[in-house]
């Protein structure tokens, strides 16, 4: 049998420090971030305390007390039984530098140990390391902390608990002053944002009081709170991440930022917050500002019962309340700001249900008859740009092109009822400055815990194909159609029955799958869906020989200056099979022989990460 094969090579991924000519501005494409990997002492991340028996005002226990510290088990092994058809682990391993006010015994459940533990009686410290090993290991990266026999101080009772607990990540001295992980800072700037959505790390979802309680700026959360999660049952603060580390991440970024406030944060709330982003944050970063988020929707459990009560409070419905908090928010920063920053600095969204454009005709109509021109208050209407797949229960490829399908129904039929032109030409109507912007988006499957044909939907999020998938979706299918400002759900998370939503699925490696890179591409390149970079030579891209292979390659690339290059080949799949570590390569044109005759036939891809970032190059084996 004959068969022909044909050499393909993909365009030069750049970095997010690389700046377009004038003739091609960046696409603006932000992204919903995810707390994953952030900060550098992990007791941030957590909260899920065991058997204490109280709690001070800062969510200390008073007591002895049992910690969650960590669980990054992919779902669902905690039943035995896991999604993932890979069984992809992140590496949690390393040591952990540990630290605590006062005295304890300490024991775990879990793939760690403690060592080196001792106890400073003029500081009243006790120090810890807690060692993580690599994976894979059935349950890796659950962590229990048990703590017994504790003493806030030597005077103090027995089992009266320990204060300013630390557990910082590998390579993180205790003393250190960052708040973020270098990874962390690395992820977010992955691709070239325009803006990042705090929502997520906000605890928006269900932050909100029962109706008529108020969220009250005195009683939100600080930095000196024992961790920077919900602690609802601790000491009462439902919200998640402080404003002050929100503002400092912000600054560090240095691109606009998209907060929600909740529903029942009430004016003084409001006017601190508005007060707190005039002084502290960079003045060079505009703010978008969304009342809640989906609280626009009356099937919304967490967020709806609020607006609905609300509503009735002021004898209006519950649409019209949605439009009069949208409208408010926008007047009580316009009281800190001034009027004219305004759809400037301060970017009012309304939100809007994809599928129900009726329920923004709603929102307009009542705040034009109750306030004015909604335009005088409103920056842009906000829907969100979700896909499915026309075919589910397909293999990975039928999966894929069902979601082309789908996309394509959203661009070019009027009658599917989330055909996107109908927002844009609604906030054309109304002559919002900022037309129409989106506050989440991206492929929609699997999701809401079914399991049926679980295994290809998550391999079609993992596969070369969706590169093209998002870039229609967001190309074609939002900005050729004078679409705004989009952000992508989410920049990170695990891959499951609940969803496929982040762009990676390990915070430590943006691109283990395809989908940064499309990203990128999005970013960055024209028009035209499936055009090359302008003014980026071939001499510059990768390439292997030969190609195809039958049992090892040549992988040539050119280095811009002497430095660290590391090599790593996945399947299409997304898969890493062979990774070869950091080596110092001289400028100009080099080449790594790699022993690829354990790889069975198929098609792989090479990532090549040096000083420019990273590059990519397709190959394929044959045996």
């Amino acid at each position: 049998m004959k068969i022909i094969f044909f050499l393909i090579i993909s365009t030069i991924v750049l970095p997010a420090s690389f700046v377009v000519s004038n003739s091609q501005q960046p696409r603006q494409l932000g992204v919903n971030i995810t707390e994953n990997g952030a900060f550098v002492n992990i007791i941030n991340h957590t909260n899920r305390y065991q058997k204490a028996t109280g709690f001070d005002s800062l969510g200390w226990s008073l007591s002895d007390f049992e910690l969650v510290l960590l669980d990054g088990r992919p779902a669902t092994e905690w039943t035995n039984e896991i999604d993932d058809p890979e069984v992809y682990r992140i590496d949690y391993s390393g040591t952990y530098k540990s630290s605590f006010k006062g005295i304890a015994d300490i024991s775990l459940w879990g793939t760690a140990q403690i060592t080196n533990k001792k106890y400073d009686t003029v500081s009243n410290l006790t120090t810890f390391d807690l060692v993580v090993p690599s994976p894979p290991l059935k349950d890796y990266g659950f962590i229990y902390l048990i703590f017994k026999n504790t003493k806030r101080s030597p005077e103090s009772q027995l089992s009266s608990g320990i204060t300013e607990l630390k557990v910082m990540r590998p390579g993180y001295p205790l003393n250190t002053n960052k708040i973020f992980t270098d990874e962390y800072i690395n992820l977010l700037k992955s691709a070239d944002f325009a803006c990042y959505r705090f929502y997520g790390v906000q605890n928006i979802w269900d932050g909100e009081p029962a109706y008529p309680n108020p969220t009250k700026w005195q009683n939100r959360k600080t930095p000196l709170d024992a961790c920077q999660n919900p602690m609802t049952a601790t000491t009462g603060k439902r919200d998640a991440w402080c404003w002050e580390y929100i503002i400092q991440l912000s600054n560090i970024l240095k691109k606009d930022i998209w907060i929600n406030i909740h529903i029942s944060c009430d004016s003084d709330y409001v006017a601190n917050l508005a007060q707190k982003l005039k002084t502290e944050l960079d003045p060079s970063i505009n703010i978008y500002v969304e009342n809640s988020n989906e609280v626009w929707s009356p099937t919304q459990t967490t967020h709806g019962p609020y607006n609905k009560s609300q509503a009735d409070f002021y004898k209006i419905t519950f649409d019209e309340n949605y439009a009069r908090r949208t409208v408010e928010l926008s007047n009580w920063f316009a009281e800190v700001f001034g009027k004219q920053e305004i759809n400037k600095r301060i970017r009012v969204v309304l939100g809007a249900q994809a599928s129900y454009g009726g329920r923004s005709d709603n929102h307009f109509n009542y705040i034009n008859k109750t306030f004015g021109a909604p335009k005088n208050f409103i920056h842009s209407l906000a829907p969100a740009l979700y896909f499915g797949s026309t075919n589910p229960n397909g293999d990975t490829t039928a999966i894929n092109q069902g979601m082309l399908d789908d996309i394509d129904g959203q661009i070019n039929n009027p009658s599917v009822s989330s055909y996107r032109k109908n927002h844009l030409n609604r906030a054309a109507k109304w002559e919002l400055p900022g037309g129409c912007t989106s506050y989440e988006g991206g492929p929609g499957i699997p999701g809401g815990g079914n399991k049926t044909n679980l295994a290809n939907q998550i391999l079609a999020n993992r596969t070369y194909k969706m590169k093209e998938i998002l870039k229609k979706s967001y190309i074609e299918g939002w900005f050729s159609i004078e679409g705004g400002l989009a952000l992508y759900f989410t920049l990170t998370s695990g891959y499951n029955r609940y969803g496929c939503w982040g762009i990676t699925d390990d915070y430590t490696k943006p691109d283990r799958n395809f989908k940064m890179q499309a990203i990128r591409e999005i970013i960055n390149s024209t028009n035209d869906v499936d055009s090359q970079l302008s003014g980026i030579s071939n001499e510059s891209e990768p390439f292997a020989t030969p190609n195809p292979s039958q049992s090892n390659a040549t992988i040539n690339f050119r280095n811009p200056s002497d430095g660290e290059v590391s090599i790593e080949i996945y399947n299409e799949y997304g898969q890493l099979f062979i990774q070869i570590p950091n080596k110092i390569y001289s400028a100009g044109m080099n080449s790594v022989n790699i022993d690829l005759a354990d790889l069975p036939s198929g098609i792989y891809f090479y990532v090549i990460r040096n000083g420019i970032g990273l590059q990519s190059g397709k190959m394929v084996m044959v045996k």
